[in-house]
C-alpha cells in the first residue's frame, strides 16, 4: 500500500513509501482510508514534538473510510461498512472507562491512534473494531469529527453551558473552534466567535451559528462572558481569562501557542472562576457527534483536500493565515 511515513522526525523526512498492507487481528478491522484529517497534532508528531511509535511511523490520528476486512471475533461492523474512527485506545474495564471517560483509560493511558499505533496517512489502517463507528454521513465530513468535533463537544460539555449564557470561542477559525461555535449554539448559548481576521471570516462563522464575530479588542468591550472556550494556548490567555465575568468558566483543550501562563489567584477566587481542562472526548460522546452530523445539526467546514502525495503541503497549510476550517488528505 502507499503511505506517508518517516523514520527520523522532521517534515522534510516525511516520504511517500510502499508499505506492507496490515492484516487485522482478533477484534480488529482493516479500513480502506478515504479521508484523513490534518491537525496540529499530526504536525507535531512529524516534527518530533510528540514522540510516536512504532518506527518507521505513519502519522494520521483522524480518519474515515470503509471496512475492508474484519478480524476474528468482530461484531458490530463488517466488510463494506463506511466508518469513522474514534481515535483513543481504551480497555473498557478500568475505573475511568466504566465511568465513561474512555479517553482517560488507566490501562492504555488514552493512547491515540496515529501516535502509539500506525495512523491514517495511508491507503489502509488497522484499528480496534470497537473504535470504528458505522456512519451514513459523507466520509469527507465524517473525517473532521474524531479530533475537531469531539474535542469541541467535550469542551462545551465540561463548560456546562446553560441557555442564554454568553459564550466566547477563541481561535474560532480552526476545526475545533468552528465546531465549538456550533455546539455552544446547540446548547443554547449566545455565541461570540473571536478572530483577528473578522472581516474575512465573519460570514463563515455566522453561518456556523455565531451570533456575532468580534476582534479581540471588541471582545474586551463586550465582556463579561459566562464561558470562554479556548483551544489555542497561552497566547490568548490574558484575553480569555480577562473577559470572564463572575462565576465564569474557562475551558482549554490545547497549547499550540504555548503551555505556560501567569495566573492571578486573587481574580480566580475573588470572581469564583473555574479553569477547566478538556482532552479528546468520550466514546459515547463520539457516537453523539456522529449522529448530529448525520442529522444535519452540525456541519463540516472544509478548507482544502490534498492527495496523499502532497501530504507535506497539507501539513504546511495548517500555518496558512488564509485557512478557515479543515484540511484533509485523500489517500
Amino acid at each position: 500500500m502507499r503511505a506517508a511515513a518517516f523514520s527520523t522526525p522532521g517534515l522534510e523526512n516525511l516520504k511517500l513509501v510502499e508499505a506492507e498492507t496490515p492484516r487485522p487481528g482478533p477484534g480488529e478491522v482493516l479500513i480502506r482510508v478515504k479521508y484523513a484529517g490534518v491537525n496540529p497534532l499530526d504536525y507535531n508528531v512529524v516534527a518530533g514534538a510528540v514522540k510516536a511509535s512504532p518506527m518507521p511511523h505513519i502519522p494520521g490520528s483522524e480518519f474515515a473510510g470503509v471496512v475492508e476486512e474484519a478480524g476474528p471475533g468482530v461484531t458490530g461492523v463488517s466488510r463494506g461498512d463506511p466508518v469513522v474512527v474514534y481515535n483513543r485506545l481504551y480497555c473498557g474495564h478500568c475505573r475511568q472507562c466504566l465511568t465513561g471517560w474512555t479517553q482517560m483509560c488507566e490501562v492504555t493511558g488514552g493512547g491515540i491512534i496515529g501516535i502509539v499505533t500506525q495512523g491514517g496517512y495511508a491507503e489502509y489502517a488497522v484499528v480496534p473494531a470497537k473504535n470504528a463507528v458505522a456512519t451514513r454521513a459523507d466520509l469527507k465530513e465524517a473525517a473532521t469529527l474524531p479530533i475537531g468535533a469531539l474535542t469541541a463537544w467535550n469542551m462545551a460539555y465540561r463548560a456546562s453551558i446553560s441557555p442564554g449564557e454568553k459564550v466566547a470561542v477563541v481561535g474560532a477559525t480552526g476545526n475545533v473552534g468552528i465546531y465549538a461555535v456550533q455546539f455552544a449554539k446547540l446548547l443554547g448559548g449566545e455565541v461570540y466567535a473571536i478572530s483577528r481576521r473578522k472581516a474575512k471570516v465573519e460570514s463563515i462563522l455566522k453561518s456556523a451559528g455565531a451570533d456575532a464575530v468580534l476582534t479581540p479588542d471588541e471582545a474586551k468591550s463586550a465582556a463579561p462572558f459566562d464561558v470562554v472556550l479556548d483551544p489555542t494556548g497561552s497566547a490568548s490567555w490574558d484575553l480569555s481569562f480577562g473577559v470572564l465575568g463572575r462565576g465564569g468558566r474557562y475551558v482549554t483543550a490545547g497549547a499550540l501557542t504555548g503551555a505556560e501562563v501567569r495566573l492571578d489567584l486573587r481574580r480566580l477566587y475573588g470572581m469564583q472562576i473555574l479553569v477547566i481542562g478538556a482532552t479528546g472526548g468520550r466514546r459515547a460522546d463520539f457516537n453523539t457527534v456522529v449522529r448530529l452530523l448525520e442529522a444535519g445539526r452540525i456541519k463540516a467546514f472544509l478548507h482544502n483536500v490534498y492527495p496523499l502525495a502532497d501530504v507535506r503541503k497539507a501539513l504546511e497549510e495548517l500555518r496558512s493565515p488564509e485557512r478557515v476550517g479543515k484540511v484533509l488528505i485523500a489517500p
